[in-house]
């Protein structure tokens, strides 16, 4: 898979989990996805990053939490799963409560497959938070 299809499948997929706002940033291909549940807007939940720089998906595991480690405890979970290094493959600093998820490890149906459910899962215990 390349990395646009790898960002259309995530596109679709986020917006499959449930009502969902997202929003296009204007000078970049730069979509943040913001639940909408009948306690009302959620904070954003994930961004998909299309710009060379980035091309990752990055989930915003606590939001708000600045100083939360969350992140990076879920960041291991993934990076064991999908067997990558994000210090290896970007040099842009991590913020402690988010995962990033680099497109061009996403190659195969596969991964794609253990990917959604692994996001599956983050949005459940988002969202019911």
């Amino acid at each position: 898979m390349n990395e646009i299809q790898v960002f259309s499948e995530l596109h679709k997929f986020l917006n499959s989990l449930g009502a969902m706002e997202f929003t296009l940033a204007p000078k970049s291909l730069t979509l943040g996805y913001k639940p909408i549940l009948f306690k009302g807007r959620m904070p954003k939940f994930a961004t998909l990053y299309g710009e060379k720089r980035y091309n990752c998906l990055i989930l915003h595991v606590d939001p708000g939490n600045q100083e939360s480690i969350k992140g990076r405890m879920i960041q291991k979970e993934i990076q064991e799963l999908l067997h990558f290094d994000i210090q290896e493959m970007r040099s842009f600093t991590l913020k402690k409560h988010e995962v990033f998820i680099p497109f061009e490890v996403i190659d195969t149906k596969e991964k794609i497959e253990l990917l959604k459910d692994f996001v599956r899962k983050q949005y459940s215990i988002f969202v019911n938070r």
